[in-house]
């Protein structure tokens, strides 16, 4: 086997060096590498087919530990104590440290997830943002006060930190998930336990490195590399305070129940999304087709708000159909490290036959394929696996690829005939994460708009995220807030004062 190109001394000391040509990475326990004891085979690069790494966990060895040392770091250590300027002073030394390792951490996604260059830049950028934004706002954690409630009585409310933060981090967006939790849990004053995907832990590693490097605690933040064990582990400790994850629906159902298995606690979930993407015939169908074209394909569309599911007008269903179908098979794909290149593989072999299995039965079931469907061919050197991005038309409801997330490059198109009838289909499923508009008529934007039962709606956009804006889902599709004051407040507790300023009469005077 060859050894990964990429800069892997940005992992600080979770990178053990090479054993017989392979990196070995390790879990990182109050900033001191743990090594596996039960060494899994080592993880192949989708973008190149190199070893990536060895070094995940089967077991839970290393989550009492982690966990040990951020309930010490948060209760009688360092960070404990730390005022918003000094959480704030971390955040944003460790922003611009992610900016300065921009290109490495970029390569990094590239080597563990297989997503083109291009969009691994931007991944990165926009967790120098997340950071920068979270280190603003550790400097307002803020309650309320209350004065009038009775003459004697002055009221106020406080915001502490929760405690230990458990994150369970998925491989589609390596980075950018972690920037929407990390950040905010440490501004609050949280320590916490990181597990990201056992696909794709590299950069969570190199951002531990640059947490420790901008002065953080070592006991505030782990990083465990494991399997399943170790989440549920996680989830289920009993000094975990808060556990927010993002994945399939299967798994959080799993972790909502095992949360509550030991003691009560807080969860937020953003689980799986089928987006209806809302095509009215007042849209701009350029506009329209370039904004779809990105929703649908955009991260080999594994990607929660994809735009998987069209409903377009019946006046311009067809048209729409035909332009997607043309745009589709204009995507390049090929070598994700080369910045022309628009499409990469997909994360894995066995992800790649449940996307083409989730196809094949659409289409049994009624479904037309109009663009793709099948493994797409690119230059040599490159790993695979590859799916050319494809486009499926369907009439009924009730098609698995109307009901169904594949989490990849697959959408489907549907016409309707009247607005509020495309409202209730909307809503008609099990997901609950997110919607997208295209129209220019702002009367019928708001229309769709207030009909939508979903946590997002974009209006002629889509899958675009800012720190500033929650996001969160309903239903199938989880609870709980990301980004925002929201997605800070998840890890506080809410305390109330009450203080009497005068003398209480006697209940029980006699």
């Amino acid at each position: 086997m060859n050894t990964s190109p990429v800069d892997l001394t940005v992992l600080g000391p979770a990178f053990l060096g090479e054993r017989d040509g392979v990196p070995r990475v390790a879990s990182l326990v109050a900033g001191q590498a743990m090594p596996a004891d039960d060494e899994l085979p080592a993880r192949i690069s989708p973008a190149d087919g190199r070893a990536l790494f060895s070094g995940i966990d089967t077991g839970d060895a290393h989550v009492d530990p982690a966990v040990a040392a951020a309930r010490a770091a948060v209760r009688g250590g360092a960070w404990g104590r730390t005022t918003g300027r000094d959480r704030a002073k971390v955040l944003s030394r460790a922003a611009m440290k992610i900016e300065e390792r921009s290109e490495a951490l970029a390569r990094l996604l590239v080597a563990e997830n297989g997503k083109p260059i291009r969009e691994a830049r931007g991944e990165v950028a926009a967790t120098v943002n997340a950071f920068e934004y979270f280190a603003g706002l550790a400097r307002d954690v803020t309650g309320r006060t209350q004065r009038d409630i009775a003459p004697d009585v002055f009221a106020f409310t406080l915001r502490e930190p929760v405690g230990v933060a458990g994150l369970i981090v998925p491989f589609n967006f390596p980075l950018g998930i972690l920037g929407q939790k990390l950040p905010p849990a440490l501004a609050a004053g949280c320590s916490v336990v990181l597990k990201p995907s056992p696909l794709t832990p590299l950069t969570a590693l190199a951002v531990a490195a640059v947490l420790y490097e901008s002065g953080l605690e070592p006991g505030a933040l782990s990083v465990i590399l494991g399997e399943g064990a170790t989440g549920a582990s996680l989830v289920r400790h009993r000094h975990t305070d808060v556990i927010s994850f993002t994945g399939s629906t299967t798994t959080g159902r799993h972790i909502a129940a095992g949360a509550g298995e030991v003691r009560l606690k807080r969860v937020a979930i953003e689980a799986g999304g089928k987006t209806p993407v809302i095509v009215t015939r007042n849209a701009d169908l350029d506009d329209a087709v370039a904004g779809i074209l990105f929703s649908s394909y955009f991260n080999q569309g594994q990607v929660c708000v994809a735009g998987s599911r069209i409903l377009a007008d019946e006046a311009i269903a067809n048209e729409l159909a035909e332009r997607l179908a043309a745009g589709a098979r204009s995507i390049r794909l090929g070598d994700p490290y080369q910045d022309a290149t628009e499409m990469g593989p997909l994360i894995s072999e066995q992800h790649f036959a449940a996307i083409q299995s989730g196809v094949s039965r659409a289409v049994g079931e009624g479904a037309r394929l109009v663009a793709g469907g099948s493994a797409a061919a690119v230059d040599a050197g490159t790993a695979g696996p590859y799916l050319a991005p494809t486009l499926l038309m369907a009439e009924s409801d009730n098609n698995h690829a109307i009901q169904e997330e594949f989490f990849g490059p697959v959408t489907t198109v549907q016409s309707f005939g009247d607005l509020p009838s495309v409202v209730e289909r909307a809503n008609d499923q099990r997901f609950g994460l997110a919607a997208s508009i295209w129209t220019r008529d702002v009367d019928e934007a708001l229309e769709l708009t207030l009909g939508l039962d979903l946590g997002t709606v974009w209006v002629n956009g889509s899958t675009d995220a800012y720190p500033e804006l929650p996001l969160g889902g309903r239903r199938d599709s989880g609870f709980g807030a990301e980004f925002g004051r929201e997605g800070m407040e998840l890890f506080t507790d809410l305390k109330t004062v009450q203080m009497f300023r005068g003398s209480r009469p006697a209940w029980y005077a006699r």
